[in-house]
């Protein structure tokens, strides 16, 4: 113990946690002006739209525009006025990846949304320690998540004791990530740091984590088990990282890991942690209940993130006097229209926020500063109610999802009830994500053959861990055969015609599944894949085919 925690060790981490102490306390001084700001804000709301839409020269006639030429020239036109200009892509799981333009000015607006909802979420839940660790991708991509994080040099002491994970990112701590699992290394200054609030975009990254942890505990624990043991070859790196993050207690939290034989409760190994923070909305239900069970309430709270895309940021989140998240269209520079769901890209369908009703869903329609002008988003937000007479704006789905090979048409609305009626019929399946991905042939032996030629859907059963092997696939696909057919009546009779094949359906671990999508680790496909209850590219195109010496 003595080697591990000598006299410089114990005199940095007492630095360390005067400077979260000192840190802490201009962040709860922030609350109230994080307040003052929002209520300022929604009180000249009408007049900031009003302005904007002047501004972006937004008439009665301006067409509603999707994806395209026109939109990537205009987005184009504005980088080329910018200096210092880089570029984000969307992830591409379900379409060509889109390229948007951001200047250190966007990042800057960009960060300081999400650090005044975490100011709210950390008073709101009683946050007592301001570091965020961030479930994130290791490697620098093309992503806006990336781009945020993304900073050249070493990451600045104060910084690190904010957001420790951000440490994995530097080139001195490769000789780690190449000797531990991952997951070990994210433990391990998880267990230094004791941070307040946990954080990953996606709830499949944490569910990954969470389940990691729960079936790989000897991979998991390893790091911890070399640091308690002197880490030979490694003790200096070691050293040097504690001394930068650590925080009271982390000797007994490291060897409370080290010496368990599984995984023990979060909350013994990290008591600081009261917050996670992830989407809620869409189609990550399965996930987020997972994280859930690992992270219950009201020991963990869990705090829904507000809505963007890599296009534009969608909402703001405010806290009502009841201490709930309300999610409202106050992102500065932003313009909000939107169409009544389903409604066609006709401008004189378009309804302000002022207009929208409770309960009703709607497509977001945004203009902004950086060249989008009635840019169709193809996201459909619920109006959940009206908070300080705007209304709370909910994700619900991507709107505009639809494949067909014969005519059949079938929507991702339609998928999605399917899948709800599938889980209710199949309570086992309550924690796996779904989707549905066209095939064109039929050269693969899973569930339900047929027709080698035939087109078919395939239901595919993505696990955050180890699949069950008692999955009833074949049953599963004949159960989904007839809800669709039951949501979409030229789906049933293209099959009674034997036009489309019968589903088939596979079991793989979300991860795969990620990677073989061409979201792999390399490019951090723990912040961009999105798995959506359709795919609307078919299995060859995905490059899901197997390889010909596989065939059959």
């Amino acid at each position: 113990m003595g080697d591990l925690e000598g006299a410089g060790v114990r005199l940095a981490v007492a630095r360390n946690e005067a400077a979260r102490r000192a840190l802490l306390a201009p962040l709860r001084l922030a609350r109230p002006w994080v307040a003052l700001d929002l209520r300022r804000r929604i009180a000249g709301h009408a007049r900031a739209q009003a302005r904007l839409r002047a501004r972006y020269g937004v008439s009665p006639a301006t067409p509603i525009l999707r994806w395209g030429p026109a939109v990537e020239a205009a987005v184009a036109a504005w980088a080329a006025r910018q200096r210092g200009v880089r570029w984000a892509e969307t992830s591409g799981s379900t379409a060509r990846p889109k390229r948007l333009p951001f200047t250190r000015a966007r990042l800057r607006a960009i960060r300081r949304g999400s650090w005044a909802a975490a100011v709210q979420a950390g008073h709101a839940h009683g946050v007592r320690r301001p570091g965020v660790f961030v479930l994130a991708g290791l490697e620098r991509d093309g992503s806006l998540s990336s781009l945020l994080l993304d900073e050249p040099g070493r990451t600045p002491w104060l910084e690190g004791l904010v957001m420790p994970s951000k440490l994995l990112w530097e080139p001195g701590l490769r000789p780690l990530l190449e000797r531990f699992d991952v997951a070990a290394c994210r433990l391990w200054l998880l267990l230094l740091a004791d941070p307040g609030f946990l954080y990953a975009t996606n709830p499949s990254t944490l569910a990954v984590f969470l389940e990691r942890l729960a079936t790989a505990w000897d991979a998991c624990a390893a790091l911890a088990r070399a640091h308690l043991a002197g880490a030979p070859g490694l003790a200096p790196l070691l050293r040097r990282v504690t001394c930068r993050v650590a925080s009271p207690g982390w000797l007994a939290r490291v060897r409370r890991a080290a010496e368990a034989p599984a995984a023990p409760p979060l909350e013994e190994l990290l008591p600081g942690l009261r917050c996670y923070a992830c989407w809620d909305g869409g189609y990550v239900g399965p996930f987020l209940e997972r994280v859930r069970a690992a992270l219950p309430a009201p020991r963990f709270a869990h705090v829904p993130m507000y809505s963007m895309s890599t296009e534009t940021v969608q909402t703001t989140t405010w806290y009502d006097e009841a201490g709930r998240p309300r999610f409202l269209p106050l992102v500065p520079g932003v313009l909000y229209e939107l169409l009544p769901e389903g409604a066609p890209d006709d401008p004189a369908l378009l309804a302000g926020t002022d207009a929208l009703e409770p309960g009703r869903a709607y497509a977001l329609v945004v203009s902004d500063a950086h060249g989008l002008r009635r840019y169709q988003t193809d996201d459909l937000f619920l109006c959940a109610g009206r908070a300080r007479g705007l209304p709370d704006l909910r994700f619900l789905r991507r709107q505009g999802l639809a494949f067909s090979f014969t005519g059949e048409k079938l929507t991702g609305a339609q998928v999605e009830a399917a899948f709800a009626a599938l889980r209710a019929a199949r309570p086992a399946l309550g924690h796996v994500q779904l989707t549905l991905v066209p095939c064109a042939g039929g050269d693969v032996g899973e569930v339900s053959p047929g027709p080698a030629a035939r087109p078919h859907y395939r239901l595919v059963l993505a696990w955050p861990g180890p699949p069950d092997p008692a999955a009833d696939l074949a049953g599963a696909a004949a159960e989904l055969d007839r809800l669709l057919g039951e949501q979409n009546r030229e789906y049933a009779a293209k099959r009674a015609s034997a036009r489309l094949g019968a589903p088939r359906a596979v079991a793989l671990h979300y991860e795969d599944l990620a990677r073989r999508l061409g979201a792999g680790a390399e490019r951090g496909w723990e912040l961009q894949f999105k798995l959506l209850p359709l795919l609307t590219r078919t299995w060859e195109a995905l490059g899901l085919a197997p390889a010909p010496e596989a065939t059959p």
